[in-house]
């Protein structure tokens, strides 16, 4: 379970470069090092930082408008195979730290919500969809399958990934812990509504308290803030409606296993923030509460995930080798991680 060592990571609140897949890259790449030179061997950032959260698609614009500006943020979206993310690969390698980004993933015409973990290597060992987009984003963006929930055995501990509203699915935080997740990487889009009568910040805080005490996990969440130009940029585009955002926003923050804050929470303002975790704390806990060992009851409760990739089309050119490429599929799918193929 814990390695008796001590290690340093980090997790950021940080503002894009609205519509600018190699402005924003720039930024992951420059706190990257900021955070290496702090000596965190992983650094966190929020959610679809990369090209930005398409918060227009909740102003009510007209369909026009929003044609346009889904085909900005297409065109500033990230494939996973290509140079853009080669070069945070390769920072990651250089710097001997790992990576743990969201964005906009561009596969096909599709877009996803996804997030990425790169590791000290440079080697992409998870890579996952949001199993269900929320509200408007389900306009813009597909859905995840099962494949999406994974945990990796990395040089840090088990690490495990959801995004945002995924963590209001319990089953999927399940599935996680019993795969023996030690540490939850969490990514939200942090913003000020003016209008919006619930605290988003006291949800995220609440959301990962309890993400740690359930399965007894350190917990990494990122969150993005609105800067000057990103707020502008929504006033400008719909001047009736300027109660929509404010500055600022965001919140984030590293949790032990006992639901303390070992650093932050920090809010509205660009910063990166560290912390020493040892998963040794975690043998404490668990022998407490262990909700997939020995308290859980799994002669009265079971989950069943289905963890094939189910694909639209699937050409069968007899029914032996049919059953043998899903039976090859499956077995790939039960290995704990595995780099993206070059």
């Amino acid at each position: 379970m814990g390695s008796g060592k001590t290690e340093k990571i980090a997790t950021t609140i940080a503002s894009p470069v609205l519509f600018s897949k190699e402005g924003t890259i720039e930024k992951v790449i420059s706190m990257t090092k900021e955070a290496a030179n702090g000596g965190a061997r992983l650094i966190v950032f929020p959610e679809t930082f990369v090209p930005g959260y398409p918060w227009w698609i909740w102003m009510g614009i007209n369909n026009n408008k929003k044609l346009e500006l889904f085909k900005r943020q297409f065109e500033n979206s990230l494939e996973i195979r290509s140079s853009e993310m080669d070069y945070i690969r390769n920072t990651a390698k250089k710097n001997e730290i790992m990576i743990a980004l969201g964005f906009v993933e561009k596969d096909g015409s599709t877009l996803y919500n996804s997030q990425t973990l790169i590791d000290e290597s440079g080697n992409i060992v998870i890579n996952r969809r949001k199993l269900m987009p929320t509200g408007e984003e389900r306009t813009i963006w597909g859905m995840g399958d099962a494949t999406s929930l994974r945990v990796c055995d990395t040089s840090l501990g088990k690490i495990g990934m959801l995004i945002c509203y995924e963590h209001s699915m319990p089953l999927s935080r399940y599935a996680l812990y019993s795969l023996g997740e030690q540490i939850h990487i969490a990514m939200w889009p942090g913003a000020n509504f003016r209008s919006q009568p619930r605290d988003r910040k006291k949800i995220i805080d609440i959301a990962m308290r309890n993400m740690t005490f359930e399965g007894q996990v350190y917990t990494v969440y990122s969150s993005s803030c609105v800067g000057e130009e990103e707020l502008k940029f929504y006033l400008d585009l719909d001047p009736n409606n300027q109660s929509i955002l404010d500055e600022g926003g965001g919140i984030s923050g590293i949790v032990d296993p006992i639901s303390n804050y070992v650093a932050g929470p920090i809010e509205d303002k660009e910063q990166i923030i560290y912390a020493e975790i040892n998963l040794d704390a975690i043998v404490g806990v668990k022998h407490m509460i262990d909700c997939v060992g020995h308290y859980a009851r799994p002669d009265i409760f079971q989950l069943n995930v289905f963890s094939r990739k189910h694909q639209p089309v699937k050409f069968v050119h007899s029914f032996e080798a049919s059953v043998e490429k899903e039976a090859i599929v499956e077995s790939k799918n039960e290995t704990e991680c595995a780099s993206v193929e070059e």
